[in-house]
């Protein structure tokens, strides 16, 4: 679906357009990323994130009242990106999330598996290298926790996962579910259940702590 989506789609709804821009759309143009040499052609992942982006915009917040006094938040990320966020080496792990939209909530940030694996990726020498002999891909769970510290803009390669033309979400404290606990993603950040909350810490006792309030950190959201 992705690949067909032209960068330059008209949106009829001129409040929908309005929130696209002012949300999620750095330059203010409606399906356009900022690049060191301007405008530049989508790739398949930004089409995809304008997808997301989209389909966020136009529904209604499915949130129940109980989980906005849950400061967390999870983010839906595809294997084996996710795994490789999960190993707790900063030194091999990938710390950057690559996202063609901004923020300005830090705080504790879930990992979440998604579903849809990127299954080529998984192929690629670099992938193959900082994951297990025996690695399989784990899909559809909550897989690690991270802190979200800091967005900054496309600076080139700031990192070797940093992709040009995007948001380099920095992550940092990381540390990887013994256990990981099946759950359904959505796109953007999301607010976990306390039901979810409860399910990862009975499982992985050594979060408890950490995802127990007050020790977990919140900040502004967008």
């Amino acid at each position: 679906m992705a690949s067909h989506l032209s960068a330059h789609a008209p949106v009829a709804d001129s409040p929908l357009l309005t929130r696209l821009s002012r949300e999620a759309i750095p330059t203010g143009t409606y399906f356009r990323t900022r690049t060191p040499a301007g405008a530049q052609p989508l790739t398949s992942q930004q089409q995809h994130h304008n997808l997301e982006l989209l389909a966020t915009a136009s529904s209604r917040p499915q949130t129940a009242p109980d989980h906005d006094r849950t400061p967390l938040r999870c983010l839906t990320i595809r294997p084996p990106w996710s795994d490789l966020i999960a190993i707790e080496d900063d030194q091999v792990a990938k710390r950057i999330e690559n996202r063609v939209w901004s923020t300005r909530w830090r705080g504790t940030l879930l990992i979440h598996a998604g579903a849809d694996a990127d299954v080529r990726a998984t192929a690629l020498p670099a992938v193959r290298a900082r994951l297990d002999d025996d690695y399989e891909l784990v899909r559809g769970s909550v897989v690690a926790v991270a802190d979200l510290i800091g967005i900054h803009d496309d600076d080139g390669s700031c990192t070797f996962w940093s992709d040009p033309g995007c948001f380099h979400w920095e992550l940092a404290r990381v540390q990887r579910l013994t256990t990981p606990v099946p759950a359904r993603g959505a796109q953007r950040l999301w607010r976990p259940t306390p039901k979810l909350l409860r399910q990862i810490t009975d499982a992985n006792p050594h979060l408890r702590s950490r995802l127990t309030a007050p020790n977990v950190g919140q900040a502004a959201i967008a």
